[in-house]
């Protein structure tokens, strides 16, 4: 199995970019929602994938039923596989809702009128011939909705500033780290509060 996980590794590797704040983005197809696309050959028969799935399978195994593949960077772009794991989408939905990326930001002037699709395809555009810091600030800075990441990209890139105000703009971090740099060997404190926690 090993041997296949490591052709999963180079297949996506060879077809994205890293770029310094940890994302790798892919540089092909794309889904109608801006998730990486591709067609793969297992057992003979070609399918079309979602790259971020399907490399979370080829990694870890099976999904779960009822599972999506989340990023914690919140990039429909990244196949990285550090920035994915099994979510629910309660899950999900609740860390969109808490960094202030839920459909209440188009009340804001905020919302990305490209949508998630042009947002990816903006991204790839930046990063066609090779990596264009500047360029991905500006592709990624559009319909932004968090005011703090807003104002580190107005500054121009710097993924040392964009991931704090990634980090500062989300008040689950705390209970779920957004990126693996992030995890500690003793794990967040949580609150006493006498709740159970959803996380």
């Amino acid at each position: 199995m090993g041997g296949s996980i490591e052709r999963a590794r180079q297949y996506v590797a060879e077809r994205s970019i890293l770029v310094p704040h940890g994302c790798r983005y892919w540089l092909r197809s794309l889904t109608t929602d801006g998730y990486a696309k591709a067609v793969v050959t297992e057992d003979g028969r070609e399918r079309t994938v979602r790259v971020h799935r399907w490399l979370m399978e080829q990694v870890h195994g099976p999904i779960p039923s009822r599972a999506i593949t989340a990023h914690s960077c919140n990039e429909s772009l990244c196949v990285h596989i550090d920035h994915l794991s099994n979510a629910t989408q309660r899950t999900n939905m609740r860390q969109m809702a808490d960094q202030g990326r839920a459909a209440g930001r188009a009340h804001l002037g905020y919302a990305d009128i490209r949508g998630s699709l042009g947002r990816a395809q903006a991204i790839q555009a930046a990063l066609r011939e090779g990596l264009d810091l500047e360029a991905l600030a500006v592709a990624m800075l559009e319909g932004e909705a968090r005011p703090l990441v807003r104002k580190a990209l107005a500054a121009g890139y710097d993924a040392e500033a964009y991931l704090a105000a990634v980090r500062a703009s989300d008040p689950s971090a705390a209970l779920v780290p957004l990126f693996p740099a992030d995890v500690t060997d003793e794990g967040p404190e949580a609150p006493d509060d006498g709740q159970m926690s959803l996380f």
